[in-house]
């Protein structure tokens, strides 16, 4: 009788904090609100908590990483009871073991834990190799600034406006030479080999194609390294530009008979 007693003591004792807190978490209940979820995306961290008894409960849910807090939500439940509490997470890459904590007061009354995995973020395209290969203007600038802070000024939205459609000209010009290049095929860039040189009499006018365009891939070169290349392209186009005004200068000066 004596064991008994003692028996349903020891129940009464390990059921108190159910029968006092009544509130508990259900099975498996901490999850998020997406199952994949990359670095640097807000989720919601959700908990699915009921109230078994037939008492009201007012408490708190902790959710941690660790000992770091993550976020603390009021709870509030009447008897019998179910509720999806939420908070919001901004996790890094890897794994996160976190916790809900759920209390009343300075109680706990129970606990549950899940580990998410994180995944990276994706790495960007590199840029394409030709829209870094044209220079800028900003050292010729700096030289006219040097001389001329005015004169630098002045000329500063000019320059501007030449980079903007010398980046355009090369991207047309890189698609060019793209094309140019399938066309040549694995020949691209050189001379005829001797199987060519051979089918040469049989085909005149495909050799003859395959040296316009070989010539042709050629010019292309020599374009998109002046139009990339800002020291050369800008005393170039000086030149170009002073020729420009002497030729007006010349028809002009021409006597009229």
């Amino acid at each position: 009788m004596q064991k008994t007693v003692v028996a349903l003591g020891v129940a009464a004792f390990m059921l108190a904090p159910a029968v006092a807190f009544g509130a508990s978490f259900a099975k498996q209940s901490l999850f998020l609100s997406r199952s994949a979820v990359t670095e640097g995306e807000t989720v919601l961290i959700n908990a699915v908590v009921n109230n078994d008894s037939t008492a009201a409960f007012s408490g708190t849910l902790l959710f941690a990483e660790g000992t770091s807090a993550i976020g603390t939500v009021p709870v509030t439940l009447a008897a019998g009871e179910a509720q999806a509490v939420s908070v919001s997470w901004k996790p890094a890459k890897g794994s996160h073991k976190v916790s809900a904590e759920l209390k009343k007061g300075l109680e706990v009354v129970e606990t549950q834990s899940a580990t998410f995995t994180i995944a990276a973020k994706p790495t960007p395209a590199a840029a394409p190799q030709s829209a870094a290969a044209v220079e800028s203007s900003q050292n010729i600038q700096d030289g006219i600034a040097a001389y001329s802070p005015q004169t630098a000024s002045v000329a500063a939205p000019l320059f501007t406006l030449i980079d903007s459609g010398r980046a355009a000209a090369a991207d047309i010009i890189d698609a060019q030479i793209s094309g140019t290049k399938k066309a040549l095929g694995p020949s691209a860039g050189e001379v005829l080999n001797a199987e060519e040189t051979k089918n040469a009499g049989s085909n005149p006018l495909g050799v003859l194609w395959f040296i316009l365009r070989t010539l042709y891939l050629y010019l292309l070169t020599i374009a998109r390294f002046l139009v990339g290349n800002a020291a050369l392209f800008y005393p170039v186009l000086a030149l170009a530009f002073l020729y420009s005004l002497w030729k007006l200068f010349r028809r002009f000066r021409r006597p009229a008979y």
